[in-house]
This record gives structure tokens, C-alpha cells and sequence, in this order.
């Protein structure tokens, strides 16, 4: 099934899918060199994106916060 949204046609489960993304918001900051360095090291050893361990510290630091 089509839905015409404008002048595009979309499928419902493209739309769907569009609706329940959450919305990002780009995250710039200056770190020390080193520092930034060995996060990224520490990031590459465990197999981790940089983002997902920053988004993991910033709810840990927002649950501690809000006790």
C-alpha cells in the first residue's frame, strides 16, 4: 500500500519506520589530545563506538544527578 505524503509516495512501513527513529542532536566538544587519544583506544579495544560510550556516561551521570 501507498500513502502520498506531499508529493512523494511512501510505504506505510517506510513512513512508520521514518516516525519511530529518534530524533539525534550533534554533540561538538574540545578535549585534551591525550585524552581524547586514549578514549578513542580504549573505544577501538572493546569493540565500542565513541558515541555509544558517551551516551552510556551522560544517562549514568543524569541518573546520579537526578538522586
Amino acid at each position: 500500500m501507498k500513502m502520498k505524503l506531499g508529493n512523494k509516495h511512501h510505504s506505510i512501513n517506510k513512513v512508520l519506520s521514518d516516525m519511530e527513529k529518534p530524533k539525534l542532536k550533534k554533540l561538538q566538544m574540545n578535549v585534551d589530545e591525550a585524552l581524547h587519544r586514549d578514549f578513542k583506544m580504549e573505544c577501538l579495544k572493546q569493540d565500542r563506538e565513541m558515541t555509544e560510550v558517551v551516551v552510556e556516561l551522560i544517562k549514568d551521570w543524569l541518573k546520579e544527578t537526578k538522586n
